[in-house]
């Protein structure tokens, strides 16, 4: 029985520890990267699934306005601030970021 609480106990701890370093990372860590620092920081902003038609999709009022640098639309909320490095990062990371998929 103490060898099983002594390896849950480890497996707690190394857990732990690569949350903490992957969240240290620069770029956001754990995969997250620059393109979803922006998708964060709109969701964060009160931008929603399902809003685009009240001017809170995350997508099409967000994103789009961010990583293309053009005007939100009319009827948008109000874009988030995001450092223009980080927008950058993301276009070298992922220049289709955002953009409307193209039709085969």
């Amino acid at each position: 029985m103490r060898q099983l609480l002594s390896i849950a106990a480890v497996s707690a701890i190394l857990t732990g520890l690569a949350t903490f370093t992957a969240e240290a990372q620069p770029g956001g860590g754990g995969g997250g990267g620059p393109c979803q620092q922006i998708r964060a920081a709109c969701q964060q902003a009160g931008f929603e699934q399902g809003g685009a038609k009240g001017g809170n999709g995350p997508l099409v009022d967000c994103v789009r306005p961010i990583v293309q640098g053009t005007p939100p639309r009319p009827n948008a909320k109000p874009l988030p601030q995001v450092d223009p490095q980080l927008v950058e990062a993301c276009k070298q990371r992922n220049p289709s970021f955002g953009m409307p998929k193209q039709k085969q």
